[in-house]
């Protein structure tokens, strides 16, 4: 599978985004779904699975988000949160995971964050 990456600190990491457009044209019939877990004055925690033609599940992917960690979160960090636990499960589902189950927006992320 060759996905575009994007060079962070050296190493190449897939975007989720191109994940998802890879999921989307070659898993026909699949679905990938998202579940807020927990979520108070804190954060979030998501949960995202990915489900094949029988609706087994085949993958998961978990995602914690602080609201107000970052600029973004301030406004949006459920959103991020979702976005965070697709490129887990689609990572956990064998999607861009030449380099790293990471995502390069997760990684962007836990770097802004450190």
């Amino acid at each position: 599978m060759d996905l575009k990456t994007v060079n962070i600190k050296g190493k190449q990491y897939v975007t989720v985004n191109e994940r998802l457009k890879y999921f989307r044209e070659h898993f026909a019939g699949y679905s990938l779904t998202s579940e807020i877990t927990h979520l108070n004055e804190n954060g979030v925690i998501i949960r995202a699975t990915i489900r094949n033609n029988n609706g087994e599940d085949v993958a998961t992917g978990y995602a914690h988000e602080k609201q107000n960690s970052s600029f973004i979160n301030k406004t949006s960090f459920i959103e991020n949160c979702e976005t965070s636990a697709w490129g887990r499960a689609l990572g956990n589902f064998g999607v861009g995971v030449d380099q790293s189950v990471a995502s390069a927006d997760e990684v962007a992320n836990a770097i802004k964050n450190q």
